[in-house]
């Protein structure tokens, strides 16, 4: 539901097919789920067509626009990873007219009440039905296109449940079989408790801002070697914010930390200081307070968590199985373009 999802997170996807001429037909008709109207606007074109049924360009555009965010942290993406990206919305595309589909064959309709109340939702984010609609508007939406689209959401949405979420669940009882028979999973690694003073140089640095920085954490150690308290040290020369609890970097897992904080920590003694070391992101001396030695897990500690994982790894596994057998009766045919 990632792409569809925007209907209740920001502008819906059908804004963007709206504003391109492509019309968003009601889940009640049988098929196609995606009309094209006879004035739709040259710039959308066909991407792909599922069992005969059309899916715009202007529904990929707003599909691959809620993944760039995520890849590339609002940076400019490449030509090469926008054209993976577009591959994968268009695979996702496909995958939930599939599931829509099989929604209309099984009968799943959205009652009024689901499709207004989801609409409540919608324009709450907005700031009220007016800011929506007006936002709507400017898309080149309606809301009577917004609610065809809504009952298409929670179309799919309902057919999801009733194929996959009905049969998710797994038992108390069915953890405790895989806890047993999987005892290497459930032990905690050893753990270092460590404490670091940090004096931090931007990458990019200049070679003088560097000599400074290490001129600093020379010093740093110099006061450790006199016998000031670590605690104070982190406190007067640390840039990481952990200064204000003595350096406190808390419990980490034995192979977690980087190459050179592993090497030092290997063979340092507990409560020393160690040299000055040098990584990417400046300078720092590192102490480890304790070593806490592997441990064995419960199942009373793991429970929770170990069903929510292999919940959420059968849902996977069905929704992957569902999926895949409906690709398998399906006709996808694809533009030449698109080849």
């Amino acid at each position: 539901m990632k792409i569809l999802s925007l209907l209740l997170a920001s502008l819906p996807v059908c804004l963007a097919a709206s504003a391109a001429g492509q019309t968003v037909p009601s889940p009640e008709r049988a098929m196609p789920s995606h009309a094209v109207a006879a004035s739709v606007r040259p710039s959308a074109h066909e991407v792909v067509r599922v069992n005969g049924v059309p899916l715009m360009s202007s529904r990929l555009d707003a599909a691959v626009s809620t993944l760039i965010p995520a890849e590339s942290f609002h940076r400019n993406v490449s030509g090469e990873k926008m054209a993976t990206l577009r591959q994968r919305a268009l695979q996702t595309l496909v995958d939930e007219e599939l599931k829509y589909q099989d929604g209309v064959r099984r009968m799943v309709k959205a009652s009024a009440v689901e499709v207004e109340t989801g609409l409540a939702q919608a324009a709450k984010r907005y700031g009220g039905r007016r800011a929506f609609e007006d936002a709507l508007r400017q898309a080149g939406a309606s809301i009577a296109d917004t609610r065809r689209e809504m009952r298409r959401v929670i179309t799919i949405k309902k057919v999801s449940a009733r194929t996959v979420g009905s049969k998710c669940e797994v038992s108390r009882d069915e953890a405790a079989r895989f806890f047993r028979a999987n005892p290497a999973r459930f032990v905690e690694p050893e753990q270092l408790h460590i404490y670091a003073i940090t004096v931090g140089v931007d990458p990019s640095s200049t070679a003088q801002q560097w000599a400074d920085a290490r001129s600093r954490a020379a010093k740093a150690r110099a006061e450790l070697e006199s016998g000031a308290s670590f605690e104070d040290m982190a406190l007067k020369y640390s840039t990481d914010p952990s200064k204000t609890t003595g350096g406190d970097m808390g419990l980490v897992h034995r192979g977690s930390l980087s190459d050179a904080f592993e090497q030092v920590a290997r063979d340092l003694p507990l409560g020393r200081p160690s040299d000055v070391i040098e990584t990417l992101y400046g300078y720092h001396i590192v102490r480890v307070s304790e070593v806490r030695p592997p441990q064995k897990k419960t199942f009373g500690e793991v429970a929770t968590g170990l069903r929510k994982d292999l919940t959420a790894k059968r849902c996977t596994d069905l929704n992957d199985a569902w999926v895949s057998g409906l690709r398998g009766q399906a006709t996808v045919v694809f533009p030449e373009a698109m080849r």
